[in-house]
């Protein structure tokens, strides 16, 4: 035990003595916001100004320093006379993508909701002027965030993953811009737009790209490329790309770039996938215990066949009740009907007035259970080509955030193209965002769920109270794990109780 001297307040017994020790007790508990507040709590002397989310701004405006956008933005836009704060404008919107996603105009409302000095003077007009502004600034933000990353955790741009998704428009505003296109949010009577996002393997994103509705997923990706190559000057680099991907002209395009690829195929569509590489004997070697791979070589063209046993079992189980119940409508029903059935038909023998099972097809159908195919460039061993494309799917994950957790939609509010990309962007910001608070609650070796951090962090009240003349800011005790979000970010929490 250590003992340390904070002040002098005379000697006991003279203060004893006098009468002065109770005055001396009185000014040290009009020094002391928690006993005053008690005090007047129980008198019913105490009352509530304002009760406000506190916990996210701390947090999320932390991130926002350490990622270098709380200095970039301002300057970005310091030749421009603005009545707002362009940077606190941004850091509101990111933050209202993070914590409850909505239109711009359920923005305006929310922020005033949230204990932040400036958020008051945000005004709805001023949403959609910043995002045009921020909208032209896209490429020096994208290019500041992608060095700053590689600054920040000394990681080697060695694998980049690459996919797409669409987002949906309500109205008929953007016609002429956004189209209609296959629609991955099954809304195929809506005009639309196509997303296309480069991720690292930690998850953060690279650049955002975005598209006519009726882009098809194979033309977005050569571009990406060249944006790679000019913007980035990126040199070595593996892509990971699913089977949407894989056409030839793609293919050739990652080579010519000076780019190694690891891509997926369609098994059953590819002549030489299925009568060659899925047909060639040898045995598997084990990588995990739901992973077998094998290397297969068709001239100068690499491919790894990846076999899983468990999903091996569950292919022939669904391709078991499928045939069953086949046979049942066989029995029962009109053969031609199942022709519309794309489950049935493939398995089904069709003649001019009967149809029976393919029993050949249902056999052969059989040598895809639980496999995958990938093509590769790389020198790679077979094992880590799988992984890596494993991971794909773990990005995939984080991309369906930007629509689900960080809501893309709803877009009907705007009408003017650049608003439409400013608040996709701020969707990518607050992608980028997320996936820094993951790395940091990584590094400190906390696994929690997103939704238990922002709603714990919600929970983080700043309230202000006055007690007759004096006004003192209050913080709610923190609940759940927002403790552990604030010591791994490293933001000091604020005093329980302090005098404004």
């Amino acid at each position: 035990m250590r003992q340390r001297v904070v002040g002098s307040l005379g000697q006991l017994e003279h203060l004893q003595a006098s009468g002065d020790l109770e005055r001396v007790v009185r000014q040290l508990v009009d020094q002391c916001p928690t006993v005053r507040i008690m005090q007047a709590e129980s008198q019913g002397g105490l009352e509530v100004e304002e009760d406000k989310c506190w916990g996210p701004v701390l947090v999320f405006d932390r991130v926002w320093e350490e990622l270098g956008l709380k200095a970039l933005l301002p300057r970005l836009v310091s030749r421009q006379k603005l009545a707002f704060d362009f940077e606190r404008m941004i850091f509101a919107q990111v933050l209202q993508r993070l914590v409850e996603p909505g239109s711009d105009l359920a923005g305006s409302k929310w922020v005033q909701t949230m204990h932040e000095p400036t958020f008051p003077k945000l005004r709805l007009q001023y949403f959609y002027r910043s995002l045009r502004l921020l909208w032209r600034q896209k490429a020096k933000i994208e290019d500041a965030l992608f060095h700053r990353g590689l600054d920040l955790f000394n990681h080697e741009l060695d694998l980049v993953f690459f996919d797409t998704t669409s987002t949906y428009f309500e109205g008929i505003s953007l016609e002429g811009w956004a189209k209609r296109g296959k629609s991955k949010d099954h809304r195929p009577d809506h005009l639309q737009l196509v997303l296309s996002v480069v991720m690292r393997r930690d998850g953060f994103p690279i650049c955002c790209e975005i598209w006519p509705g009726n882009t098809s997923d194979m033309k977005t990706l050569q571009p990406t490329i060249e944006t790679l190559r000019q913007r980035f000057r990126i040199r070595k680099v593996v892509f990971v790309c699913d089977r949407g991907m894989a056409s030839e002209d793609n293919l050739a395009a990652m080579t010519s770039a000076g780019y190694e690829y690891i891509v997926g195929v369609k098994m059953r569509r590819l002549t030489e996938v299925r009568d060659d590489v899925l047909a060639r004997a040898g045995r598997y070697q084990d990588v995990s215990e739901n992973l077998q791979v094998k290397e297969v070589w068709v001239e100068d063209r690499r491919y790894v066949v990846c076999f899983n046993p468990y999903e091996a079992k569950k292919d022939a189980a669904d391709r078991d009740k499928i045939v069953a119940k086949l046979r049942d409508k066989l029995k029962n029903g009109n053969p031609k009907t199942l022709l519309n059935n794309r489950g049935y038909r493939r398995f089904v023998q069709a003649a001019e007035q009967s149809a029976s099972i393919d029993e050949a097809q249902v056999e052969a159908d059989a040598r895809y259970d639980g496999k995958y195919v990938l093509r590769t460039t790389t020198s790679l061993p077979a094992d880590e080509v799988a992984q890596a494309y494993k991971q794909l799917s773990a990005i995939e994950r984080l991309w369906r955030e930007l629509k689900d957790v960080v809501a893309v939609r709803p877009n009907h509010h705007h009408w003017r193209r650049e608003n439409v990309k400013g608040h996709i962007f701020v969707c990518f910001l607050a992608l980028y965002v997320a996936a820094h608070l993951r790395h940091k609650l990584a590094e400190a070796g906390c696994k929690l769920p997103w939704d238990e951090v922002v709603r714990d962090l919600c929970q983080v009240r700043a309230i202000t109270l006055r007690v007759q003349q004096d006004r003192f800011l209050m913080r709610s005790p923190f609940k759940g794990v927002a403790g552990k979000v604030f010591a791994a970010v490293g933001v000091k929490p604020p005093a329980l109780a302090e005098a404004r």
